[in-house]
């Protein structure tokens, strides 16, 4: 399987940390068509971001636009990861869905796609993991890894849950991406997290989150949450990881961007 990033690996210490902006930024726009993927990719090039994630959800004219944003990302030379709300753990008549998000991710050019893990299975029920494994297995073959994220406050996205589906379904072509709001909505702690998980983070949604947990998440800073120690464990890691912001625009998307890019480069500036 080929390697889900392109960086090289310096001598010493962890791989440089690519830095993604989220459709997420422009969600309400993107979904109403007041802005399109073409503004987020000009977003990405304009701020300085090394890429971008996009999402089926917030891509209304995904079918007509894939290939050409395929080509505008290469041409920028951006990296491209894909994202989307299907469930690995599904009914059997909906696993189309998610080879359908693979095939997508594929043609964009994304080493992962993100998909939440569902309820689990019951161990027992052979059929349920079986289904699962053919989706894992039929990512491999497109050299495509899944990134099965621990969603909020959901069936299958504590610790316990994301941990069990790694291990049943062992394969390089399944990781997780790590998202360090949502660790805390399900009662633990994202440091102990990220050790547990350890080298099969692949992807992190960066945020920040209020002292109100009704609050939707925030650019780099601008809440509570202990992001020296988040950062740094998630830093320690030897392998790639995305860095990818998943925060609200608030009116002011470019902005939250600039700000939070700003903390990562005055952070990567201190010593250590």
């Amino acid at each position: 399987m080929t390697s889900p990033m392109t960086n090289p690996t310096p001598a010493a210490g962890p791989p440089r940390r690519p830095v993604l902006i989220s459709a997420m930024q422009m969600e309400d726009e993107l979904k109403s068509g007041e802005r399109s993927v073409w503004d987020l990719i000009d977003t990405a090039r304009q701020t300085g971001a090394d890429g971008v994630e996009l999402r089926r959800e917030t891509w209304p004219r995904l079918d007509a636009e894939l290939a050409e944003a395929a080509r505008r990302i290469a041409d920028n030379g951006l990296l491209v990861t894909y994202a989307t709300q299907a469930t690995l753990f599904n009914a059997a008549a909906d696993s189309s869905q998610l080879r359908q998000d693979i095939d997508a991710a594929s043609t964009l050019g994304a080493p992962i796609v993100r998909f939440f893990p569902g309820p689990t299975p019951p161990p027992d029920d052979s059929a349920a993991w079986a289904r699962a494994e053919q989706v894992v297995e039929y990512a491999a073959a497109r050299n495509t890894v899944i990134a099965l994220e621990n969603y909020a406050r959901a069936p299958g996205g504590t610790l316990a849950e994301v941990q069990g589906a790694l291990a049943r379904l062992a394969s390089p072509a399944l990781r997780t991406n790590l998202d360090m709001g949502n660790y805390p909505n399900h009662g633990q702690d994202v440091v102990e997290a990220i050790h547990a998980l350890s080298d099969k983070i692949i992807a992190a949604h960066l945020k920040d989150k209020t002292a109100n947990p009704d609050d939707p998440p925030a650019p780099l800073g601008a809440g509570v949450l202990p992001l020296a120690e988040i950062l740094d464990a998630l830093d320690k890691l030897p392998q790639p990881v995305y860095y990818i912001f998943e925060f609200r625009g608030a009116g002011d998307p470019v902005g939250g961007i600039e700000r939070s890019l700003a903390y990562l480069r005055q952070r990567a500036g201190k010593p250590g």
